[in-house]
C-alpha cells in the first residue's frame, strides 16, 4: 500500500472499528512517523474451536516497522491491553499510558518474560511531543480507573479519540470527565471526533455508578447468609463498591478467580482500591467463619468456562459448596453470545438452592459506556467537523452518525469505516481514502501465536462438527496386499458398538477400494489416501449426512 503524501494524516482502525469491544487498535500516520493506539483482544467466536485469544493482523505495522514512534493505551480493558504481551515484542517503542494501565501490561508482561520495556506514564493534562504528532490526555470516566481520552494534533489537524466513556458526575475515583479541557480544545477546533458507539440504541444518560453502590449496600444489610458478587475482574469500581459495602455491614471479602486477585493487588499497591485492615481474607478460612459474615468476590459472571462462578454451581469450586441461604448477585450484563452459558449458570446456582439477583432486578450494574443524550452532548460541546464512530458492530456505527447528522452534522462529514479502512485528513479537511490497509486475525493457542490458520480451523471445526474418523490399513509391503482387517476408529461421529452394520459396510468399501488400486500396478500411496478420504467420506455422508475428518493411515510391513 502507498505511503501518504506529505502533510497528510492517516487514521487506520486496524481493529476496534465494526465489532464491538474486540481488539481495539488504531493507527495514526503522519509523515514519518506512526502513533499505535491501544492493542487489545477479541475472545473467540463459538467457531473457534481451541483458540484462547484473538488479536489484530499486524502487517500494515510491520511493513512500516521503522515509522512507529510510541504505543499510546488509553486504559487497562482486555480489549484495549489484552495485545500487547503478543504484539509490543515485534515493535519494542516507548510505551505512554497512566499508572494503573502500567501497572496492568506490566503484570502481563511478567507472565510473558518481557522486561525491556520501555514506560512512560503520563497523566491528564501533560503536552507531549512524540515526532510530528502532539498528544494531550484528557480526564475521562469509564468503568475502570486512569482512562485517558486523547488529543492529538499533527499538521493542522486537532483529532479527539475519545476511546471508551461515560459521563459520571460522582465516580467511585478521582474526578469526573474534565469538561473545562473539552471545552477548551472545542474553541480551538476539532477536525475530527473517533467516540464510542457501544450504548447507541440505549437513550437516555447512563446510570451513575453510586447507585450501583447504594444497591449492594442494601443487599448486603438485608442477606442473612453468604454473599457471592461476581463480576469482570477488571471492574475496580465494582470491587471498592463491595469492599466499601462489606466493610459497612461488618463482613469479610475473599476473592476467587486468579485474573481478578491479580487485578486487586495492583489496584491495592497503586492506592486505587482502598481495603480497610482486616476486611480481605484468604478464601481457604470462609468455611470456618459464620455465613453473615462473608463476602466472596469472584469472576465468572458471563458464564466462562472454569471460571470461578461456573465451578461453584457446578459444584467443582475447591473452597465454596453453594448451599440453600447463599445470595448470588450477577453485577454485569451479558456480553452478546453469552447469553446461554449465564442462563445455564443462574440455573444450575437456582438447583443448589441460592437466590440469584442480577441487574433486572436491581441497579446492580452500571454500563461504562455512553448511552445517546451522553453522546448528544459530547458531540454538541466538542462540535467537531467530522466524526468517526467508533468500538461497536457496523449498525452502532451507522446509527452513530445518523445521531450526529441528527445534531446539524453533514453526512459527507461522518465516516463510517471499519477495520482497514483509511481516513485521511490535510488542513482539516478529511476524505475516506480508496485504499485498504491490511487487516484480519491472528488467533492464539497455548504458546503460539498466529500459527493456527484457515485450514486449521477449519479442521478443528470439521472434527467439532462431525467427529473424527480413522482408517487403519496394514499391507504386505511387497505385494500391497491387506494382511489384516481395516482397523477403524470413530471418535465423535458415531457410537460403533451401535453402528456394527456401518463399520461393516465401510470396511467392505475400504477393501473394494484397495482393490481397485492396487490392481492397477504401481502403488502412489499418496494418492491411494487422498482417494481413500474423498470417497470414504462421500460414502459415510450418503450413509449418514453426516461427514466426519477422515484420516487414512497406511502401514507397510
Amino acid at each position: 500500500m502507498a505511503r501518504a503524501a506529505n502533510n497528510v494524516l492517516r487514521i487506520i482502525p486496524l481493529g476496534g472499528s465494526g465489532e464491538t469491544g474486540d481488539k481495539n487498535m488504531f493507527v495514526y500516520e503522519y509523515n514519518n512517523d506512526i502513533l499505535v493506539i491501544d492493542a487489545g483482544i477479541k475472545f473467540p467466536d463459538a467457531d473457534m474451536p481451541g483458540i484462547d485469544y484473538v488479536i489484530c493482523d499486524t502487517t500494515y505495522l510491520e511493513q512500516n516497522k521503522s515509522r512507529i514512534k510510541a504505543f499510546i493505551i488509553t486504559h487497562g480493558h482486555e480489549d484495549h491491553i489484552g495485545g500487547m504481551p503478543y504484539i509490543w515484542p515485534k515493535f519494542p517503542v516507548p510505551i505512554y499510558t497512566a499508572p494503573l494501565t502500567a501497572g496492568l501490561i506490566k503484570a502481563k508482561f511478567e507472565e510473558h518474560g518481557i522486561s525491556n520495556a520501555e514506560w512512560r506514564i503520563i497523566k491528564p493534562n501533560d503536552k507531549i511531543q512524540i515526532g510530528e504528532f502532539v498528544v494531550e490526555p484528557v480526564r475521562m470516566t469509564h468503568s475502570i480507573p486512569d482512562i485517558l481520552g486523547l488529543a492529538i494534533t499533527a499538521g493542522g489537524n486537532l483529532i479527539y479519540h475519545a476511546t471508551d466513556w461515560k459521563i459520571d458526575f460522582t465516580p467511585p475515583f478521582g474526578e469526573p470527565t474534565d469538561f473545562i479541557k473539552l471545552a477548551e480544545l472545542s474553541k480551538r477546533g476539532i477536525t475530527c471526533l473517533l467516540s464510542d458507539s457501544t450504548n447507541v440504541m440505549n437513550p437516555g444518560f447512563t446510570m451513575s455508578e453510586q447507585v450501583v453502590g447504594k444497591a449492594l449496600e442494601d443487599i448486603f444489610a438485608k442477606a442473612k447468609g453468604r454473599i457471592i458478587v461476581s463480576s469482570f475482574s477488571s471492574r475496580i469500581d465494582r470491587i471498592q463498591h463491595v469492599v466499601t459495602a462489606a466493610a459497612a455491614t461488618g463482613r469479610h471479602v475473599a476473592v476467587s478467580g486468579r485474573s481478578m486477585e491479580k487485578n486487586i493487588n495492583i489496584a491495592m499497591e497503586l492506592g486505587y482500591l482502598k481495603v480497610p485492615q482486616g476486611v480481605l481474607v484468604d478464601i481457604r478460612t470462609i468455611n470456618s467463619q459464620a455465613d453473615h459474615k462473608i463476602v466472596v468476590m469472584c469472576t465468572g459472571s458471563q458464564g466462562e468456562e472454569f471460571s470461578a462462578l461456573v465451578r461453584m454451581a457446578t459444584g467443582e469450586h475447591r473452597h465454596i459448596n453453594i448451599k440453600k441461604g447463599d445470595t448470588i448477585a450477577l453485577s454485569s450484563s451479558n456480553v452478546p453470545g453469552n447469553e446461554v452459558a449465564v442462563g445455564n449458570t443462574i440455573d444450575n446456582l437456582y438447583r443448589l438452592g441460592a437466590d440469584v439477583i442480577t441487574n433486572k432486578e436491581l441497579d446492580i450494574h452500571s454500563s461504562g459506556h455512553a448511552n445517546r443524550e451522553e453522546m448528544k452532548l459530547m458531540i454538541s460541546l466538542l462540535q467537531p467537523k467530522y466524526l468517526i464512530p467508533i468500538h461497536g458492530d457496523y449498525r452502532n456505527l451507522v446509527e452513530h452518525a445518523k445521531l450526529a447528522q441528527g445534531l446539524g452534522m453533514k453526512e459527507e462529514n461522518c465516516f463510517v469505516i471499519e477495520n482497514g479502512q483509511i481516513a485521511e485528513f490535510e488542513n482539516g479537511v478529511g476524505r475516506i481514502a480508496k485504499e485498504r490497509a491490511p487487516v484480519g486475525y491472528v488467533l492464539i493457542d497455548g504458546l503460539g501465536v498466529g500459527d493456527i490458520g484457515e485450514i486449521v480451523l477449519r479442521d478443528r471445526q470439521t472434527m467439532a462438527k462431525d467427529g473424527i474418523f480413522l482408517v487403519i490399513m496394514t499391507l504386505d509391503s511387497q505385494k500391497g496386499t491387506l494382511i489384516t482387517s481395516p482397523d477403524i476408529i470413530s471418535r465423535g461421529f458415531v457410537y460403533m458398538k451401535e453402528s456394527e452394520d456401518l463399520i461393516a459396510q465401510t470396511r467392505q468399501q475400504i477393501r473394494k477400494m484397495h482393490d481397485v488400486h492396487t490392481g492397477r500396478g504401481t502403488i502412489n500411496w499418496e494418492y491411494f489416501k487422498k482417494a481413500m478420504r474423498d470417497d470414504i467420506g462421500n460414502f459415510l455422508f450418503d450413509k449418514t449426512q453426516r461427514r466426519p475428518m477422515v484420516i487414512p493411515v497406511v502401514i507397510q510391513v
